[in-house]
């Protein structure tokens, strides 16, 4: 089996590293070389040149979308679960993403959604959508995932959107970018729909509710998540020195026809 062009994690004690398996190609770090030619399954033990074993193994969600490069900032696990709970999201939601960015959470929808459901992705910087349609089809064809929702790209500035053509194909709208409120310059709400705007900032939380309230929205809700680990190793057990802090807000709203 050929595991040319697979995601996997190369995992040394509690330190990990995500590579692309390339045939003649190695990794290379303070621990000494390892070939990927040596690795022949997955998940399997390897030893690097300096006798370092290490961990190969195909990601889960979370260690990709944290180990992964990126360009524009993700949003992080923690905050997906809150954006799928928030939005009512469920596997036949069709849901139009306004901000593709990375693909974090395009990928998550993918994994979530059910083939027969639509997912639009809107973007006006064209080289993200690229990488992230590169990035989504790599963890899914590394992960052996072939149910997948199928994603159409749009790729325009969203003062320019015209969502009057999506209004009947979409119950769901999720935001990942500076401003959302954008949107309701062209457009208008008409038809039941479940609303979603993920904010780093206050002034832009506030600014969004303001729109969301001015356009009949109801249910308007604001939630930060925080999130904190915990160690157990023998006597010790505390909360790990490091926590994933404030990432942005999670702001939801419902529009009812009637």
């Amino acid at each position: 089996m050929s595991l040319d062009n697979t995601v996997v994690v190369l995992k040394n004690n509690n330190h990990k590293h995500l590579a692309v398996l390339k045939d003649d190609q190695e990794f290379v770090s303070q621990n000494g070389v390892i070939k990927f030619n040596d690795i022949r399954d997955l998940p399997s033990i390897v030893t690097s040149s300096k006798n370092h074993e290490y961990h190969v193994y195909i990601p889960s969600f979370d260690e990709f979308i944290l180990l992964m490069k990126r360009g524009p900032q993700i949003i992080y696990p923690k905050d997906i679960g809150s954006i799928l709970i928030a939005g009512n999201i469920n596997k036949d939601s069709n849901i139009l993403e306004i901000g593709t960015g990375s693909g974090a959470l395009t990928l998550y929808l993918n994994l979530i959604l059910d083939k027969k459901s639509q997912l639009f992705t809107l973007d006006e910087n064209e080289k993200n959508q690229r990488r992230a349609q590169k990035t989504i089809e790599r963890y899914l064809t590394s992960s052996k995932i072939n149910n997948v929702v199928n994603v159409n790209y749009i790729n325009t500035k969203l003062s320019s959107f015209s969502f009057k053509d999506l209004a009947d194909k979409v119950d769901t709208i999720i935001t990942d970018i500076p401003e959302p409120w954008e949107f309701f310059l062209k457009n208008q709400i008409e038809k039941d729909l479940n609303w979603v705007s993920y904010l780093p900032s206050i002034s832009q939380v506030e600014k969004i509710v303001t729109n969301l309230r001015e356009n009949n929205f109801l249910n308007i809700k604001i939630t930060e998540t925080l999130n904190r680990e915990w160690i157990i190793d023998r006597k010790i057990v505390r909360p790990k020195n490091e926590m994933v802090g404030h990432t942005g807000f999670v702001v939801s709203a419902r529009f009812l026809s009637s």
